[in-house]
């Protein structure tokens, strides 16, 4: 309160101090300890309402109070970069969302929108966003540990089934056609000998036996794919190459279509390429969206299609059926250095594709298939709350089934492994979940209570020392206000005027005030009282008498003044 009277005084500047006067209209302003005397009986009065004040201490108790629920109860809004929309990250991210503002969770999900894995990673390293769903392929488990497995991704490279060239399909569609006999050749032919019933028999079995050698035969010779109508044409460029595909390492020269649903594709064909020695100007990378594939392959436009996404989601199953012709199922090159690749690139894994993962009837693949996968992940940046990442990890392991069902065949969410070697880090927030070591209210501040405790004893010495040094400069404020009075009673029998005479006692009017004041913040005792009463009455006394003797010398100089004027 004084620092307020001294800078408003400061502000307001000479005139205020002027204005400032005594209740007598002397020029002299107020003192400081006058004016916090008035500052206190103001407020004072404003306490003796009852009423008033009650209401208002209550109005601003409730404010508190409800602003500090307000402040504990407000969702905490989670920024999250799940790549360009339409995306899988970003389908789950929206049902995400949803989720949570449906259950009246603490957390809510707010979309950054990003144009790929590489954008949300930058969106992380330049704090625009909070969480990010990116591949094991650009994670950095240092800065971004993970929540969860959003899902489990593979790579395929898929041969498409050769497609019947039309004289193949006519002829296994018409019956063979005996040439006619004529009459002249039926007579140049001599008659056949009839057979025993038993070597008819064994003749026609032994036909039959040599028939299905023959058509074993033809079959294994004739080509895959469409052919001369008489056997003997030449076989197409993508029906030759479509026989003889069996490693990554015959892809050179070949047209490889690549799936873009996923932009990274493309990156994780070269790393396979690289691998395996296959120079990529030595292949011509065709870029297929998913939904033009059937075309792409019905016009021979790809030899191979590559495509990187869940074994069991939309891309892969849509690349396997595009490849399926004439119900002939495709076939699939194995990465068979798949070991080797995960570990000289920790981000990938070696998958083995159990048969019939890809499809049904007739099953895709086969026979069980060595594959390179990667993960997807729910990453959070390390300094982001510990609390609301497990709160968040908590909600989406939960609702872990109810998410997939939204999404069927593209979510499978996992928890990444907790072992101290593992590749990927796992968030602290995310490991108190996985762990059950989620700390309840003593567990958290329970330290801070035991020894806030211990602490106490010390803060209540401070305070009573403080409230002693108070106590005590209430005291010297007394004796400084009765040093005053005496110093008062000094200067009035030495007052040359009686304008001075009257300063003082404007002076000591002050000090009365003051006096009042500090009697009614501080109970006196009687020893206070008599002193400052018998201070008072000196003071006065001394004051009346000095005027006396003033105006008896000004009356005997005006008496003496006259007699020398007559004289």
């Amino acid at each position: 309160m004084r620092l307020w009277l001294a800078r408003r005084l400061r502000r307001s500047g000479p005139s205020a101090a002027s204005a400032a006067t005594t209740e007598r209209g002397s020029s002299k302003p107020m003192s400081m300890e006058s004016l916090e005397h008035l500052v206190r009986g103001r407020i004072r009065m404003l306490l003796r309402h009852t009423w008033l004040v009650t209401c208002l201490g209550t109005v601003v108790i409730a404010g508190g109070v409800g602003s500090a629920i307000y402040m504990t109860a407000a969702p905490t809004e989670v920024r999250v970069a799940a790549g360009p929309p339409g995306s899988i990250a970003a389908k789950f991210a929206q049902i995400l969302a949803r989720k949570l503002a449906d259950d009246h969770s603490p957390v809510r999900l707010q979309l950054v929108s990003t144009s790929g894995a590489q954008d949300s990673a930058q969106a992380m390293s330049k704090k625009a966003a909070d969480l990010a769903i990116l591949p094991s392929t650009v994670v950095d488990s240092q800065n971004w540990p993970a929540i969860a497995i959003l899902r489990q991704n593979v790579m395929a490279l898929i041969v498409p089934a050769p497609a019947a060239s039309p004289a193949a399909a006519g002829s296994e569609s018409s019956p063979a056609i005996k040439k006619p006999v004529s009459p002249a050749e039926r007579k140049g032919k001599p008659a056949k000998r009839a057979k025993p019933a038993h070597d008819a028999k064994v003749g026609k079995a032994d036909k039959v036996a040599s028939a299905g050698k023959n058509a074993k035969s033809t079959e294994d010779d004739s080509p895959d794919d469409d052919g001369d109508a008489a056997g003997g044409g030449k076989r197409e460029d993508n029906a030759d190459a479509a026989g003889k595909l069996e490693s990554v390492s015959q892809l050179a020269g070949k047209r490889i279509g690549v799936v873009t649903d996923d932009a990274a594709a493309t990156e994780l064909l070269d790393v396979v390429l690289r691998h395996y020695g296959v120079a990529a100007e030595k292949i011509d990378m065709v870029p297929i969206a998913s939904e033009g594939l059937a075309d792409a392959v019905k016009a021979g436009r790809v030899d191979v299609i590559f495509v990187a996404g869940s074994a069991t989601g939309r891309m892969v199953s849509a690349a396997v059926t595009a490849a399926t012709q004439n119900g002939r199922a495709p076939r699939f090159i194995a990465i068979d250095q798949a070991d080797g690749i995960a570990k000289r690139n920790p981000a990938f894994d070696s998958v083995d594709i159990d048969a019939g993962t890809f499809g049904g009837n007739p099953p895709s693949p086969d026979d069980s298939l060595k594959s390179l996968g990667f993960a997807d992940y729910v990453v959070a940046r390390r300094s982001f709350k510990r609390d609301t990442v497990t709160e968040l990890a908590k909600l989406i392991y939960s609702a872990r089934l109810a998410l997939a069902a939204e999404m069927p065949g593209e979510i499978h969410i996992k928890a990444p492994s907790t072992d101290k070697d593992a590749g990927v880090a796992v968030h602290p927030g995310a490991l108190a979940y996985l762990g059950d070591d989620q700390k309840s209210f003593f567990d958290k501040y329970g330290d801070e209570i035991f020894y806030g405790l211990l602490i106490f004893p010390i803060l209540g010495s401070a305070i009573a020392g403080v409230a002693g040094y108070f106590r005590h400069s209430g005291r010297t404020r007394r004796l400084r206000l009765l040093q005053r009075l005496l110093d008062l009673v000094r200067e009035a029998h030495a007052a040359p005027s009686l304008a001075a005479l009257e300063e003082m006692q404007a002076d000591v009017d002050d000090l009365v005030v003051a006096i009042i004041h500090q009697s009614e913040r501080e109970e006196f005792d009687q020893t206070a009282q008599t002193s400052f009463a018998l201070a008072l009455d000196q003071v006065r006394f001394a004051i009346a008498a000095r005027r006396a003797a003033l105006r008896d010398h000004a009356g005997g100089d005006g008496q003496a003044g006259a007699s020398a004027a007559a004289a």
